[in-house]
């Protein structure tokens, strides 16, 4: 929905829902209470003007920022928003992952490594509460040591947003420089997600890459690991509501990174163990 469109439309509710309030009495008790009425309770006429102000002056306030998202103008986006990080000293959290998710969509490594900095040096606590969203930026460089070198500061640390997938993409990046060993036993923690996706891309790397490089007795326990949680989520979800499940995941950019990987393990969830295949991960 346009933003224009809930603009108008959050207005007309509001303006209506106060209306309606302020002619209830007068249907319910007549005018002469209704006025004794209002006088009792004049705040609330108050509130609901403060509401409206404040709910326009927000969308004045940002109504450029929302047309450029609108239109999908991310070269534009991106420069309004690197003015006013980089030269007006904002640090607004919504700012900041905004820039990185319209650098990432325009494959601007560079923005994002300057942002990356200017946190480490700035506001560390910022940069590491959003550790997930510069990992997926640094996976997309191609340089596993270096992004195992990053995420390895973040490991257990207070004030990580998702700290689960933050793990889950460690475990990726060990398997992506074939160091499976050291993968498996934060695959195995993700198992229990509650986050079926999570679970599911867990059980996936645990039961094909994982599985292949584990000795002989460790493959078996692997494997039958992997098999009880895909068996637990093909009962759960039915192709079709796994599919919503998947799209809906998918609002996150950090799932999105992942698309192929998670087509490959819904393949496999709903593939009997036969046709089961090691993953391409790269």
């Amino acid at each position: 929905m346009k933003f224009k469109t809930i603009f108008i439309l959050f207005n007309i509710v509001l303006v209506f829902s106060f209306i309606f309030i302020f002619f209830m009495p007068f249907s319910l008790l007549g005018a002469e209470y209704s006025l004794t009425f209002w006088k009792a309770n004049w705040p609330l006429a108050l509130f609901f003007a403060a509401v409206l102000a404040a709910f326009n002056w927000f969308f004045a306030l940002n109504w450029k920022l929302f047309s450029m998202v609108e239109k999908e103008d991310w070269e534009k986006l991106s420069a309004w928003l690197s003015a006013r990080i980089f030269e007006g000293g904002r640090r607004d959290r919504r700012y900041l992952r905004l820039l990185v998710n319209a650098s990432l969509l325009r494959s601007d490594a560079d923005t994002i490594r300057r942002l990356e900095e200017l946190l480490a040096a700035d506001r560390p606590a910022a940069l590491r509460r959003d550790a997930l969203l510069f990992t997926v930026a640094r996976s997309l460089r191609a340089d596993p040591a270096g992004t195992e070198a990053f995420m390895a500061g973040f490991q257990g640390a207070k004030g990580v947003d998702n700290p689960a997938w933050l793990a889950f993409y460690r475990a990726f990046n060990l398997v992506l420089l074939k160091r499976a060993e050291e993968a498996m036993p934060i695959l195995e923690t993700g198992l229990a997600s509650k986050d079926p996706v999570l679970s599911l891309l867990s059980a996936y790397l645990l039961g094909s890459v994982c599985a292949a490089a584990a000795p002989a007795g460790r493959r078996e326990a692997l494997v039958a690991s992997a098999a009880a949680v895909k068996a637990r989520l093909s009962s759960r979800y039915r192709p079709e509501r796994w599919s919503m499940q998947t799209e809906r995941a998918k609002n996150e950019v950090h799932v999105v990174v992942l698309s192929k990987l998670l087509d490959d393990a819904g393949a496999w969830l709903y593939a009997p163990a036969a046709a089961e295949a090691e993953p391409a991960l790269m």
